[in-house]
Formats: structure tokens, C-alpha cells, sequence
């Protein structure tokens, strides 16, 4: 029971009823406002005079009438303010509030003018006639059918989720995802959260099991419920494999992470649980995961791990798609090949290339091998010529009359492949055509592609799911050809795709280990190489760009707390007085999270490379404002609007009257509602992760002991690889040892390469032998320069 002489008791409930004239500041995440607001009784206070509220809004929108209940408080800076409690929101109801609310933005499709045209005509019933008789509307100058329409739908809408929002405030849910979950589910919506709270962890973007099980325990779902077990086992699950890459966890692992986030770890009493207490603790959630295994919401498979027998268990989906991925390799291997060419004609072919005498030996027969093998791997680092010798054999096969297909995985790098080979190349998302009506590509088993030959860049980026799309939808007896460098980062999603191929020793390898004497010219290229060997690169001082004409440059800045003003100047000053322009330099960081996290290095250049000036539109939700003019990336496949996580582009417009936000992608234009601006983050800085797949004329690589935990050989390997003409290393020398000494990479769970041994000869269909598996795992170690071709 509470204290009756607590402070909630010694000051009476006011109650204030107000119009609200300014949004002070907004969290979106929790909901907590500063509002500025006059009271509805102009007596109460003079004119002019305005008070301030403090306390958590759903959405708190200028012009809207509200009833406040809460405690009038005294600030020793700014006075008295009113300490909100709970509060409704009223209909405005005289004209003047009624054009401000209007006029707010909050109904999409009017603006501050349209607002002031409909209550000069319909006065107080102005609200009246958009609710029950929208077609008077038509009286009014501007407003057509069409946008009619709009204004009713948005009216309806809003009212459905602000009824929704004040339900799931109630519930301990950010106002963010109120219109997330309206769209989703309509008017089941506060139904879902009510009684089956867990699905929005799976049907609702942004809101993980965290979220869902903070609605579920105000709903009153015990904390050993079935159902909660069962749905922190499947997050436990997902979250590894979005985060750690992996395609499964042994059952011990799953097991204890599960008992970390699902059940209390210290008593009520704050004393550390008895051992029978966590004993029990894990009985139940094995329990919970045996009834997913029996009713085939996960899968249990009989592993060796490290040489000793365990249990691996998958999500149905991830364990369908390893295995179908195996089983199509298997069949392209072994497939009637019809365009096969014989061996004259790849000889003939190979002599007449126009650029056949600049060819290495070890760029001849990866070209061979790409006309002659189902499959091929072409692997190798930077330097080495994977460009150029991509390049001829897409020439190669023209002349053969095949048709060929070049794909990325991310569109900047497919307009990189573009630009090099001179061909065509599209996202591989945009090659297989995604079907909104039937949500899923339109290029399958049923569709095949019309191709004889697909080449696939940046092949490391290749996770396990996307592989499985792609192969499904080539068609039997054609050629696929992965190119990319293994010693990079592997992929942001499930499995080692490009790894587990060479390691298989199933599928055929070219290796480019040869660094032409142009490209060991080039301090980034022979760093790259250095790194990947373990050893330091050299760390050259700026000035070394005037008198050497040095590509690669370390400034050494120990404390963290100074990188963030040194990177603005790099950004801003330097580098542009080196000819690059703003939008051809990028900041690259290890993680999103600190102060020299990608994040809030985002913040830090914005306010540099974009200011706010009046003549800039722009939009805040919570910590995140966007603005016109900012550089932007997508953060999640979005199928219905053709944009990729990953994908970059410039916001060009906000519209705060149809409540849309307009970026430019280098292939096409998109329009977001405001509900969907959490898709979008700044990308002036990126974590070195989400650059894979991209090159940058210079790019500014942040690296301190802050980030030790992500502190790796091939993370810092990637990241200078991105750099074309200029990389800058910032921060700590001490970093770059750290990531150069550590190659212990936590290794993925995965299973490609074991189910490619089982499934595939270890000879191949054209009788020429495979690498034995293991082979070829060794990391791209070049061999000394040699004249030849780059580009």
C-alpha cells in the first residue's frame, strides 16, 4: 500500500484544460514531452501567456485540446510548470483551434493553408464534415476527389491510432510503433497485444521480444509461461543469427542463453538463485523447446562439432534453406550442360580476347576454368586483378553468343560492376523481381531466369537466404560464377556462404594471389595485403601525401573524446582541399554504439555537412532528425517499396502536410510515410559491416580501443579495402595492433560446407579434380608483383 504521506498525496490532482501551441521536444521512444500550451479559458491566464507541461504524450500535435491531470510544480529556473500525470484528448471546438489543429500536420493532406480555407467555409463543423460528410469538402478551393479521399482515410486512421496509442502507453509500448501495429492487424490490434502479445515480435518490424515481453508482463503473462518460454527461445535463436551470423546453436548453448534473458537471475531479495532454483530454471526451458521440436517450430539435427557429437538446432526455415542450397549446387554441378563449350572452342575463344597477352598465368586459367566448370569461386584481394579478369570473361563469353547476367548483392555494388565491366548489373533482389501480390520473387523454379551465364560480385556479401533465392531461380544447366574476396567480412545475415564453398573442396576455385607492380604501388593495397598477413601496415603521417604522394595516412588521436571534432575537420576541410568531393568521403567505424560509434558520428557530421537553415525542411522522431539534403541509408529489406537494407541515397523532400519524406536512390525515387522514417538512417559515417560491397574515393577509418570488442584482422582489413584513391586512419595505434594480431573470429555455425561433402563427388562431372576440403581455406596470400593488367 502506498504511503499516504508520500508526495503524490500531499498535492491534490489539478486538472488543466489547454490547447497545445508547441512541441518542445518529443521522445518517440518513451513518449516524454516538453509541451508548450494556453489554457482553454482565456481568463485563467493573459493573453499571450503560455505554460509548460512536462510528462509522456503518445503524439502530442499542435492545435490539439486536452485535459491534463497532474501537479502544478515550481522550477527554480523556469518558473511554474505543470507535471503531468494522465490526460484526454478533447475535440477542439472552437474555429480557431480547430484551423491550428488542422493546420498541424496531424491529418495528412492538410497543411496550415488548406486548414485555414476549410474553417473559413465550414467554421465549427469544420471536424464535423471531414467525420461524416467529406464530400462537402468539394466546396472548398483545392480539394478534389482524390485528395478528399486521402484526407478520410488519414482521419479515420488517426482516430483508430490515437485509440490504439493510449491503450499501449498504458502497456508500457512506445508511441512509435502504434501505426506499425494498426496497419498491421487494423482493428484486431489491441486484441494482438492483449492476448497473443509475442507475435509482434515476429509480424511487426522494430519491436523484438524485449519490447514484446514488456507488453506481455503488463498483460499479466507469467514469467514461466509456456508461451513467453517458447517465443525467448525462437528470439534467442533469431538473434543469433542476425547478429552472429549463425545458421544454428547447439542445444546447450540455446539453453543457457535462453535462462539469461527469460528468467530472473537474482531473487527478489537481490541473493543469487539456489542451484535447485536454477536447476528447475532450465528443466522448464527445456520443456518449452521439446514442445517446439515436437510440434516442428524448431529442428533438432545430430551434429560433430570440434570433434564431438551435439545437437544443432534450427529454425525450420534456416535448416530448409542450408539444405535446398546444397542440394541445387549438387544439381547445377551435375546438370546436362547444353552450352558447354568444347575445349577448341575455349581455346580459340581465349586466343582471340583482345587482351590475352596481358593476362598472368594464374588470370588465363581462372578464365579457362570460368568457360569450363558449372560452378566456379574466383577469389582473391585487392590488387590482384578480380576486376579485369571478371571483365574478360564476361568478353569471353559474349563471344560465345551466351547470355549473361551480372548481380551484387547491395546496389552499390552492382553499379560498380556496372561502371568496370561496362555491362549491365543489377541488385540481385532486382534480377529476381519481387511480386507484392504474391510477396515473393517472381523469378523461381516456376520462372527461371533467361540467362546461360550469371556472374555474382561481391560474393562474400552473400548470405545463406539470398544464395537460396538466387540459385533456385537459375535455370538448370547454366553457369554461375562467385567472385569475391574471402579474407573479407562475411555477411551481415545468416551463414558463410562464399567461406564454406571453398571449404567444401566441392565446388571448383580460381585463386588470384599475384599483385600487379600498379597496384603495389599503392600504400592501400600493400597495407591490405600486410594486414592480412599480420603484419602492421606502414603508418604514414599526412604530410606524406604531398611529399610521397602517399594514398594511405594514420593521425594519431588518443583520446576518444577528441576524434569526433578531428573527423569534422577531416570531413569538412581537408579532404575537399585535396579535390574529393563531400559526397565521394565516408566515415567507417566498428560498431553504431559510443561516442565514436556510427551513430553518433552520424550526428556529428550532419551538424557539419548539413546545418539546419531555415529554407531546409525537416522532421524529428525521437533522437532521429532528418532533413533535407541528408545522405541516407535503408536499414531493412522493404519488398513493397523496392528499396534493401543497405541501399543509399539523399532525402530530397519532407512534406509535412501529406506527412511524406522523399529520398533519391541512384536507381529510383521513394516515398515515406512519417510512420516509416525509423527504415531510414543517416549514413554520412557507417559501421564497416554495412560498407562491404562498396568503394569509396576516400574513406576515413575510425579505429580506438574503445571498440576492442570488434577489434579484428578482417574488420579492419574491409574497411581499407573500400578506400579507392585515400584512407585515413584516426584514433589509436594501439587499435590497429589489436586488430591486426587478432584473427580468432568467432567461426559460424553453419553446415554448407559438411552437406556439400555429403552430396557432391570429389570429382566433378567434366572429370577434373576438386580441391580437397580444407584446401583451400588458406587467406589470400599474394605472391611477389608481376607485370600485367589491373583494370
Amino acid at each position: 500500500m502506498q504511503n499516504p504521506l508520500s508526495s503524490d498525496y500531499q498535492t491534490p490532482l489539478a486538472t488543466l484544460e489547454c490547447i497545445v501551441e508547441r512541441v518542445t521536444f518529443h521522445n518517440a521512444e518513451n513518449g516524454y514531452s516538453v509541451v508548450k500550451v494556453t489554457p482553454s479559458e482565456t481568463k485563467a491566464k493573459a493573453k499571450g501567456d503560455t505554460i509548460t507541461v512536462l510528462g509522456n504524450f503518445t503524439n502530442p500535435v499542435v492545435g490539439e485540446s486536452l485535459r491534463c491531470h497532474g501537479q502544478w510544480i515550481k522550477h527554480p529556473q523556469y518558473g511554474s510548470q505543470f507535471k503531468l500525470e494522465k490526460y484526454e484528448t478533447l475535440r477542439p471546438a472552437s474555429a480557431a483551434a480547430i484551423e491550428k489543429y488542422l493546420g498541424s500536420g496531424m491529418v495528412k493532406g492538410i497543411g496550415p493553408v488548406m486548414a485555414k480555407r476549410i474553417v473559413d467555409k465550414f467554421g465549427e463543423k469544420a471536424l464535423d464534415i471531414i467525420e461524416n460528410t467529406p464530400r462537402k469538402l468539394t466546396q472548398v478551393s483545392g480539394l478534389g476527389e482524390k485528395r478528399i479521399d486521402l484526407i478520410k482515410a488519414a482521419w479515420d486512421e488517426q482516430r483508430e491510432v490515437r485509440a490504439i496509442m493510449l491503450f499501449l502507453q498504458g502497456h508500457g509500448v512506445s508511441p512509435t510503433y502504434a501505426v506499425k501495429i494498426y496497419r498491421k492487424y487494423k482493428e484486431r490490434s489491441i486484441e494482438v497485444v492483449e492476448k497473443t502479445p509475442y507475435q509482434l515480435a515476429t509480424d511487426v518490424w522494430g519491436i523484438g521480444f524485449k519490447s514484446a515481453d514488456k507488453i506481455a508482463q503488463n498483460v499479466g503473462i507469467a514469467l514461466d509461461a509456456p508461451e513467453r518460454l517458447e517465443a525467448g527461445l525462437i528470439f534467442v535463436l533469431n538473434q543469433e543469427m542476425e547478429g552472429g551470423g549463425h545458421c544454428f546453436l547447439p542445444e546447450d548453448d540455446l539453453i543457457k542463453k535462453a535462462c539469461e534473458i527469460l528468467l530472473p537471475q537474482t531473487a527478489p531479495n537481490g541473493d543469487e538463485p539456489a542451484d535447485n532454483e536454477s536447476v528447475l530454471r532450465a528443466v522448464a526451458i527445456e520443456k518449452a523447446l521439446q514442445s517446439l521440436l515436437d510440434r516442428e517450430l524448431l529442428i533438432a539435427e545430430t551434429v560433430e562439432l570440434l570433434g564431438v557429437r551435439d545437437t544443432a538446432i534450427y529454425t525450420p526455415s534456416i535448416h530448409t534453406t542450408e539444405k535446398s542450397v546444397a542440394d541445387r549446387i549438387n544439381t547445377l554441378l551435375n546438370s546436362p550442360w547444353k552450352t558447354r563449350p568444347k575445349p577448341a572452342e575455349i581455346d580459340a575463344v581465349m586466343e582471340s580476347l583482345p587482351n590475352f597477352d596481358t593476362l598472368s598465368d594464374e588470370q588465363q586459367q581462372a578464365v579457362r576454368r570460368a568457360l569450363s566448370e558449372p560452378i566456379l569461386v574466383l577469389t582473391g584481394g585487392p590488387g590482384v586483378g578480380k576486376t579485369f579478369t571478371t571483365k574478360t570473361i564476361v568478353t569471353a563469353f559474349e563471344k560465345l553468343g551466351r547470355r549473361l547476367q551480372l548481380a551484387s548483392p547491395t546496389g552499390r555494388a552492382a553499379k560498380r560492376a556496372a561502371e568496370v565491366t561496362g555491362r549491365e548489373a543489377k541488385t540481385i533482389h532486382r534480377m529476381l523481381a519481387f511480386d507484392p501480390e504474391k510477396k515473393g520473387f517472381k523469378h523461381g523454379p516456376g520462372e527461371p531466369l533467361e540467362l546461360d551465364v550469371l556472374i555474382v560480385d561481391e560474393a562474400s556479401m552473400l548470405d545463406l537466404v539470398l544464395t537460396y533465392h538466387t540459385l533456385r531461380a537459375v535455370p538448370d544447366g547454366a553457369q554461375v560464377i562467385f567472385v569475391g574476396d574471402v579474407d573479407q567480412l562475411p555477411s551481415v545475415g545468416p551463414g558463410n556462404v562464399l567461406a564454406d564453398l571453398i571449404r567444401s573442396g566441392r565446388v571448383p576455385v580460381a585463386r588470384l594471389t599475384q599483385v600487379f607492380r600498379q597496384a603495389a604501388e599503392s600504400k592501400i593495397i600493400s597495407n591490405a595485403h600486410a594486414i592480412n598477413r599480420g603484419k602492421m601496415p606502414e603508418l604514414l603521417p599526412p604530410s606524406a601525401i604531398k611529399s610521397e604522394g602517399a594514398d594511405c595516412v594514420f593521425i594519431e588521436v588518443e583520446e576518444s573524446e577528441e576524434m569526433a571534432e578531428k573527423l569534422k575537420g577531416i570531413v569538412s576541410l581537408s579532404l575537399p582541399k585535396l579535390g574529393f568531393k563531400r559526397d565521394e568521403i565516408t566515415v567507417l567505424a566498428p560498431m553504431q554504439r559510443g561516442s565514436i560509434g556510427a551513430r553518433n558520428l552520424n550526428d556529428v557530421l550532419q551538424s557539419v555537412l548539413n546545418p539546419p537553415r531555415p529554407d531546409k525542411a525537416e522532421l524529428t522522431r525521437g533522437p532521429f532528425t532528418i532533413r533535407v539534403g541528408d545522405r541516407v541509408m535503408q536499414r531493412r529489406n522493404n519488398y513493397d517499396k523496392n528499396v534493401f537494407n543497405g541501399d543509399v541515397g539523399n532525402v530530397t523532400a519532407i512534406d509535412k502536410e501529406n506527412q511524406t519524406v522523399g529520398v533519391q536512390y541512384p536507381e529510383q525515387a521513394v516515398e515515406y510515410d512519417f510512420a516509416d522514417v525509423d527504415e531510414l538512417a543517416h549514413a554520412f559515417a557507417s559501421t564497416i559491416h554495412k560498407s562491404q560491397g562498396s568503394e569509396y574515393p576516400a574513406c576515413i577509418i575510425a579505429i580506438h580501443t574503445q571498440h576492442y570488442m570488434m577489434l579484428q584482422r578482417n574488420l579492419i582489413y574491409t574497411a581499407l579495402t573500400r578506400a579507392k584513391k585515400m584512407a585515413v586512419f584516426v584514433g589509436s595505434k594501439r587499435a590497429i595492433q589489436m586488430a591486426v594480431r587478432n584473427r580468432n573470429v568467432v567461426p559460424r555455425n553453419t553446415r554448407l560446407a559438411q552437406r556439400l561433402q555429403m552430396l557432391v563427388d570429389d570429382l566433378g562431372p567434366n572429370g577434373l579434380p576438386r580441391a580437397k576440403p580444407g584446401s583451400a581455406m588458406k587467406p589470400n596470400t599474394p605472391a611477389p608483383p608481376i607485370p600485367g593488367r589491373l583494370f
